[in-house]
């Protein structure tokens, strides 16, 4: 930050209440005034016009980090900053992308969160319409090296369609709308690092309409398989917050985070009837995602853990083996890690007992953690 008083800011960088308006601190009469008399194209150009002047020398003396913005936009950029390479975001739950004219976007599917990077106003403007009209298709998107969203999809619907709505409470779906809410938001636009920055909250219930898109795969995949829906919904949503080009550390992919060379590898070896290992491309489609993720987990059932009887308690014991894998289960059960001795321990517990042991005596405290989160979200999902 600047070390200079306020006025002498004020006689080197001109007014600094005008800046203000940009991270969010105070607001000028002009730029709010209830009542103009110019025709709103005309009035927009020459605020931005005058902005654009305005805010050039003020740059310097904001402060190279995240302390003046919003608690969760500070969190997340935080987050994405200890979490990213090349291909962009390694949480699952974050999407991100950079277009070819240096807009900078990160959509929070946990958090429920979008916000927009851009160093000049006007590509503010544009990403924030291009967030809202993109139309994601993972089936034509090869997410391991595209970083852009704005490959047109066959639905006719922004992906964020629902999830976003604009400043009269309506979903957008036209650039019209778009223009209109970029507009709206440019008052919210906080100055930092020369560039410009926005934050787009989702509505409420958007974890609700962003897993209506995938009901129809995920009832086919429980057919199938013989696994519950709500068991599937509640993995995805734990897994990625229905972020369908989810991506981690470990290089797990999509929808259900699949990793391609063990649980994509044995559905193709044990389901599909040959060896193959599944594509970037092909997992991050939703569909195969979904089909291969439920899959797996009907061979953790009848393969990996076979000989645990009640269904309640093989259900628990699927969710932790999704997470942490059945050897640790049986470690977790037996010191030596003997598979007889640890399902002799589970048959004679009852699913109470079993359920308190795997969260709080797993030797994992993330899969601990993991069947809390996936069994609490289940019953959300039991009418699907």
């Amino acid at each position: 930050m600047s070390n200079l008083k306020p006025d002498e800011r004020n006689l080197r960088y001109g007014p600094v209440s005008r800046v203000r308006t940009l991270t969010g601190r105070a607001r000028t009469p002009w730029l709010n005034s209830a009542k103009r008399e110019w025709s709103w194209p005309w009035w927009w150009a020459t605020r931005l016009a005058f902005l654009s002047l305005m805010l050039f020398p003020v740059l310097p003396s904001i402060a190279a980090d995240y302390r003046d913005y919003p608690d969760d936009v500070r969190l997340l950029l935080e987050e994405y900053a200890g979490a990213s390479d090349r291909g962009g975001s390694l949480i699952p739950s974050v999407y991100a992308f950079r277009s070819s004219q240096a807009e900078r976007v990160l959509i929070d599917f946990d958090r429920g969160l979008i916000v927009v990077s851009a160093p000049t106003i006007s590509l503010l403007l544009k990403g924030i319409q291009d967030v809202l009209l993109t139309q994601i298709d993972p089936g034509v998107i090869d997410a391991g090296t595209a970083n852009d969203l704005g490959l047109q999809g066959k639905s006719g619907k922004p992906f964020l369609y629902g999830q976003v709505h604009d400043h009269n409470g309506q979903a957008i779906d036209t650039r019209q709308k778009a223009e209109a809410f970029a507009f709206h938001l440019f008052d919210t636009a906080l100055s930092q690092r020369g560039d410009f920055t926005v934050r787009i909250p989702m509505i409420r219930q958007h974890k609700s309409v962003a897993s209506n898109k995938y009901e129809q795969w995920v009832r086919a995949a429980s057919s199938k398989h013989r696994i519950r829906s709500s068991l599937i919904m509640a993995i995805m949503e734990t897994e990625s917050s229905f972020n369908p080009m989810a991506r981690s550390r470990s290089n797990a992919l999509g929808l259900m985070q699949i990793k391609a060379n063990t649980a994509g590898r044995d559905y193709f070896s044990l389901i599909a009837g040959y060896k193959h290992t599944p594509t970037s491309t092909y997992l991050y489609n939703p569909q195969n995602n979904i089909e291969v993720g439920t899959g797996y987990l009907a061979i953790l059932a009848d393969r990996y853990l076979r000989g645990i009887y009640h269904p309640l308690k093989l259900e628990y014991a699927m969710i932790s083996s999704y997470n942490g894998g059945a050897g640790n289960l049986w470690k977790s059960l037996d010191p030596a890690g003997n598979k007889q001795r640890a399902l002799d321990r589970v048959n004679e517990m009852t699913p109470e007992e079993f359920y308190w042991f795997l969260t709080n005596r797993h030797n994992r405290a993330e899969t601990r953690n993991y069947v809390k989160k996936v069994t609490s979200r289940m019953p959300k999902y039991a009418n699907i």
